[in-house]
């Protein structure tokens, strides 16, 4: 199935497409000959349908490899974060024990202990050792459109990860719906500056942007973005890249850069948080182009892309359901107005449940329908507006409060860096709210609780203040909304 696609890609896409990193050029002709050999290699090495292969990789041409080589055998490819905890790594591995990991030198001490706490037995391969890994092909099996090929995880910002499988169908579905949203050509370059354990970096780098026939330019560096960006823009200039996709924070970040860099992008989309108003003028200032957001999840994948004639009206939007993607509001008692619900998702791309929680399915879907737990609603022209997450909701006195709206509100405090709210169990009300804040400038937890009273309504305003070193967030930027109740 996916193998099938790569191979139309590498018949008909010139010479120029394929994949980037620094200044090697891979392309899909000669990647589909290698990915052949090397899925041959896997198989004569005991990996065949249905096992699992966790993948220690960085964002790199390596990722796309592997995972080709396990798609064309009907094995299942697993990313997790290269640089993950051992805890985080046993956790997550644990709940789909891997038969294989294949990991960068730089990762093969936790691959290592990896198999040790929880697959021992597991092969391990490095990446720099493929090559004695390679066989010359033979027949690979023919796989039906149901046979799972993807491992990802749900975020875990309000509870446990749970295991999200995809099919090789799901995965073909996304890269179509993708490529055609973005209007991807074999001319096309695409930055990918996400990690590969996090969905759309994953799914960029390995499908997306091949179904276009385009190329994948990898960025990766061993320094913070805050220190690499020049680094990634000029980078950017030299690739002629066309499109890039990130998080806000990253936007923020890469705005802040100075210098002029004569960019090539005509798509440039935010996703995996809301987009701030202050994030869009930024990178609009900076740039001239206007930040378009894009909206899905792990577990339906790509759903929507704002591409409405006027972004700077929409910005807010994250657009129209694309390709065969379909959603609809259910009501909820949000208490942000009656055209505010639940979004309920369905298209192609939608997993069928998570991997062995017979519970967590059942919340999960309605009628087919997946149960987002975002809050939105649509206008007129059915463009999407997300609203908040119903699971972040905090019931205090009655009251169901918006975490989202107290940080909006006491993020415009100057003393304020950045801030996360959460709800604490209180005998009285329910909850109470707390403030994790982490400070620009000395300011006291009076002077918190006064600007929120001034601004807020009471049931609204903190009445703690906790302040922190820095919030809790994944690789790329997410507040772990779960970890802040045991700081």
């Amino acid at each position: 199935m996916i193998f099938d696609r790569l191979l139309q890609v590498a018949a008909t896409a010139p010479e120029t497409s394929g994949l980037r990193q620094g200044e090697d050029v891979l392309p899909y002709p000669s990647l589909a000959r290698r990915i052949e050999r090397l899925a041959c290699g896997f198989a004569n090495r005991g990996i065949g349908r249905g096992d699992v292969v966790a993948l220690l990789i960085p964002n790199s041409p390596d990722i796309f490899a592997v995972a080709h080589a396990l798609f064309a055998i009907g094995a299942i490819a697993m990313p997790l974060g290269p640089t993950a905890t051992r805890a985080e790594l046993a956790a997550l591995a644990g709940k789909a024990t891997p038969s294989a990991v294949v990991a960068t030198p730089a990762s093969k001490a936790a691959a290592e202990v990896l198999i040790a706490d929880v697959a021992p037995g597991a092969a391990l391969f490095i990446t720099t050792d493929l090559a004695a890994v390679e066989t010359a092909p033979v027949p690979l099996p023919a796989l039906a459109a149901d046979t799972p090929a993807l491992y990802l995880f749900s975020s875990g910002s309000t509870g446990l990860p749970k295991v999200v499988p995809h099919t090789h169908a799901e995965i073909l579905a996304d890269g179509a719906r993708t490529s055609g949203a973005w209007k991807l050509q074999p001319d096309d370059v695409v930055v990918n500056i996400l990690p590969p354990n996090f969905a759309m970096g994953f799914l960029m780098g390995v499908i997306d942007t091949l179904s276009g026939g385009a190329t994948t330019f990898y960025w990766s560096d061993p320094l913070p973005l805050a220190l690499s960006r020049r680094k990634l823009l000029e980078a950017m200039v030299r690739q002629r890249v066309t499109l890039m996709g990130a998080v806000p924070a990253m936007y923020d970040i890469i705005a802040a850069q100075a210098g002029d860099f004569d960019l090539s992008l005509r798509i440039a989309f935010s996703g995996g948080a809301a987009l701030k108003r202050s994030t869009f003028d930024a990178v609009q200032a900076r740039f001239g182009i206007a930040l378009r957001q894009a909206y899905g999840s792990t577990e339906a994948i790509m759903v929507s892309h704002n591409d409405a004639a006027d972004p700077d009206a929409t910005w807010a939007s994250v657009g129209k359901p694309a390709g065969d993607a379909q959603v609809r509001i259910a009501p909820a008692d949000t208490g942000l107005g009656d055209d505010v619900g639940e979004l309920l998702i369905r298209s192609s791309s939608l997993m069928r449940g998570y991997l062995g929680d017979a519970a967590a399915n059942a919340l999960a879907f309605d009628d087919g329908w997946f149960r987002s737990g975002d809050l939105a609603s649509l206008d007129e022209a059915g463009r999407i507006y997300i609203k908040g997450r119903s699971k972040l909701l905090i019931e205090v006195s009655g009251y169901k409060i918006d975490p989202i709206e107290v940080e909006d509100t006491l993020a415009a405090h100057p003393a304020v860096a950045e801030l996360a709210v959460a709800g604490v169990p209180d005998a009285r009300n329910g909850n109470k709210l707390r403030a994790y804040v982490v400070r620009r400038d000395e300011v006291s937890e009076d002077e918190i609780v006064r600007f929120a009273r001034a601004r807020l309504s009471s049931q609204k305003v903190p009445t703690e203040v906790a302040f922190l070193d820095a919030l809790p967030r994944s690789s790329t930027g997410k507040l772990l909304r779960a970890k802040l109740l045991e700081l």
